[in-house]
Formats: C-alpha cells, sequence, structure tokens
C-alpha cells in the first residue's frame, strides 16, 4: 500500500513537472532589444533593409538619405548611439520610461564619456508595428553635467537636424 502511494506521488510529480508552461504574449520583453541590439550591431546601419531593423521606415528613409545627401548643417556625422564622433561609452544604463499610449513607449539610454566628467541622455521613441514588432521613430538626446543623468543642456532630436517633422508618423511602419 505504501508503495502504490510513492509511486502515484512520483507519476503526479512527473506530470506537473512536465507540463508546458504557458505561452507568454508576443510582446513579453518590449521595445527594450531594439535599442540594445542597435547598441551592439557593430556598424551603424549602412542600408535601408540595415535601417528598418530598428527604425520606422519613414526615419530609416531619412536616415539613409542624409547619409548620401545631406548639407552639412543637415548631416548626421556622428554616432547617434553614442551621440559622439567616437562610439565609445562607459557606464551605459537602460531604463523604459512611462507611456500611456498604446503602441508607444520610451527607452533611455544614459552613459558618460572615456576621460571625461560629462555624459549624454538619449531617449528612443518607440511605436509598435502592426505585425507587433518595435521600431524607433525619433531619438532625442540631452547633454548631462555627469554620467548619470543630472544636469545638461537643451534636448536636440535627431529628426530636427534632418530637418524633417519633430512627430513621427502616426502610423508605425
Amino acid at each position: 500500500m505504501m508503495r502504490s502511494l510513492v509511486l502515484a506521488g512520483v507519476a503526479v510529480l512527473a506530470a506537473a513537472c512536465t507540463q508546458q508552461l504557458p505561452q507568454a504574449s508576443g510582446d513579453e520583453m518590449g521595445p527594450m532589444p531594439v535599442v540594445a541590439a542597435l547598441y551592439d550591431s557593430g556598424p551603424l546601419p549602412a542600408t535601408q533593409d540595415e535601417a528598418e531593423i530598428y527604425f520606422t521606415r519613414e526615419l530609416a528613409t531619412a536616415l539613409m538619405e542624409n547619409a548620401t545627401s545631406a548639407t552639412p548643417e543637415t548631416a548626421i556625422d556622428f554616432d547617434y548611439r553614442s551621440w559622439a564622433h567616437e562610439n565609445a561609452v562607459e557606464d551605459i544604463r537602460y531604463r523604459v520610461g512611462q507611456h500611456n499610449e498604446p503602441g508607444r513607449a520610451e527607452i533611455y539610454t544614459a552613459f558618460g564619456y572615456p576621460g571625461t566628467a560629462s555624459g549624454m541622455q538619449l531617449q528612443w521613441d518607440m511605436c509598435k508595428r502592426a505585425d507587433g514588432q518595435w521600431r524607433i521613430a525619433n531619438i532625442t538626446a540631452t547633454q548631462t553635467a555627469d554620467a548619470t543623468g543630472q544636469g545638461g543642456g537643451e534636448p536636440v532630436s535627431i529628426r530636427s537636424i534632418m530637418g524633417i517633422s519633430e512627430t513621427p508618423a502616426a502610423e508605425c511602419v
């Protein structure tokens, strides 16, 4: 009798351990992986297809056009991940912002530059496409007095530098 109870208990435990976990929704990680992947990607995207992995089609097109035909006043001649000519940053921190509108989010990165006391905070405005994939719709940089994100200057967006509308397209594509 005792042996039957032990075997029944083992069978119940084995069945419980082999049950499949419920599938998570397709957005369990949110928009953060897109920004993190852009930082880890190596060189900046060089083609429209590469840029559309990270950016909305509108922003990817503007960045690619900027790379080939910008005027000196509107040229993005720096690495927009570090907002500097050198892409070296230190003590990078990521933070998800508050967002009340469905399909929109903000990711913040804050970091310092090696050998200096100054830093930068970037706000990555994100939107979710109809297929559930997140894309970057804008990047806004604010120079900080230190690497913690405190102090600083006036925000400037990549969209304003390139001379395109500050407001991303309503539909995220």
